[in-house]
């Protein structure tokens, strides 16, 4: 982490967003960053020369306004715990979300997807998650040949999955 992490770091803190990036009072903004960097002032003006903040006029004050929305989108993943769910709600929501309205029936390769992005892990990762996920409630869940990508189940190969309402008793 260098000292462009650190500054955003605590800006994404200490800052209120804004249309074009974060804004944060210059004062309280050097104090808080002088705890952690040795020139807090003149780390300020390395990012403004790498055009990723500026320094505003406030009121009466000055402002800084960090402004690499990629970066602030980071920060703010890093700082945002991640959300406990329980792992059969994140799978049957993704399914739900996903499902044809015709046949009910949701594309494997797209529930993967979907927990990718919800749970921010890696495709391998979230394969693994849905088939221990589909092993564990099997009753609650039938497939179907097709989709995009499939995943062995048993013996044989799917890509459809489709949620069984509140199969909880039935064995298959």
């Amino acid at each position: 982490m260098d000292r462009v992490d650190v500054a955003y770091i605590i800006g994404a803190v200490l800052g209120k967003e804004d249309v074009s990036g974060v804004r944060v009072a210059y004062s309280t903004y050097t104090t808080t960053l002088g705890k952690w960097v040795r020139d807090p002032d003149s780390v300020v003006q390395y990012l403004v020369s790498i055009g990723k903040a500026e320094i505003l006029k406030s009121g009466s004050g000055r402002s800084v306004l960090l402004t690499d929305k990629e970066l602030i989108n980071r920060v703010s993943r890093l700082l945002t715990p991640k959300e406990d769910a329980d792992p059969l709600t994140i799978v049957l929501d993704g399914i739900r979300k996903l499902a044809n309205p015709l046949s009910g029936y949701a594309d494997v390769g797209e529930v993967i997807k979907y927990i990718e992005d919800r749970l921010e892990i890696p495709t391998k990762e979230a394969e693994e998650f849905l088939i221990k996920v589909i092993k564990f409630h099997r009753a609650r869940f039938v497939f179907a040949h097709g989709g995009s990508r499939r995943l062995k189940i048993g013996s044989t190969y799917y890509g459809l999955i489709k949620v069984v309402g509140d199969a909880e008793g039935t064995g298959s």
